[in-house]
């Protein structure tokens, strides 16, 4: 059975900043009875993509790996909930791997005019950013644009964007006031997707 929210972990280290936001939204979702999984993106196999032209031929992807099943994943669920550590103010490179991989789903929609996923079906996106440094200008800019066209992509509005800086000297389980912040994001999220269905 699929997930109703798919909750990716785009960061290689367990248990630390971005695991932990992951496992306190899925035991909010286990509150509200919605069903939802964890994708540790470090430990699947994605290919990178190589812009080959197939999926603007065929579709789908050229690739057979642990991104085959989540186009299937991205159009069954509900929404989407991606969290990365901030990578020279851009997103990690798996996770930028997976947005690169989407693009079987652009093409489907905008060169086959035969989509993967259903558009008419609404979600919704979160997308939570983690940087380790105090705060600068272009600090989340740079990730902020590729996860716009990713939520675009597979068809989740994105309505909750979240940044947590400084994380070298005050970790998520010790920042009050981000911890505040997201269980008030959380349920507006849960609120706004039992409103839409």
């Amino acid at each position: 059975m699929a997930s109703d929210i798919l909750i990716i972990n785009g960061s290689p280290r367990k248990n630390k900043n971005c695991f932990e936001i992951a496992t306190y939204i899925e035991d909010c979702f286990k509150k509200n009875n919605i069903t939802s999984e964890i994708f540790d993106i470090y430990d699947m196999n994605i290919e990178y993509c190589t812009f080959c032209g197939y999926c603007e031929k065929v579709k789908g992807c050229k690739f057979k790996d642990d991104m085959s099943d989540m186009y299937d994943k991205f159009d069954k669920a509900k929404g989407v909930i991606v969290i990365s550590p901030v990578c020279f103010d851009s997103v990690s490179a798996k996770i930028k791997t997976l947005v690169d991989r989407t693009q079987a789903i652009y093409a489907s929609k905008y060169i086959l005019n035969d989509s993967i996923i259903d558009r008419n079906k609404k979600r919704i996106g979160m997308y939570i950013a983690v940087g380790g440094s105090k705060s600068y200008d272009t600090q989340f800019k740079g990730g902020q644009i590729v996860m716009d066209f990713f939520f675009k992509s597979i068809n989740n509005k994105l309505k909750y964007n979240l940044y947590l800086n400084n994380t070298d000297e005050i970790g998520y389980k010790e920042n009050e006031h981000f911890k505040a912040l997201l269980k008030q994001n959380v349920k507006k999220y849960i609120d706004n997707l039992i409103g839409l269905y």
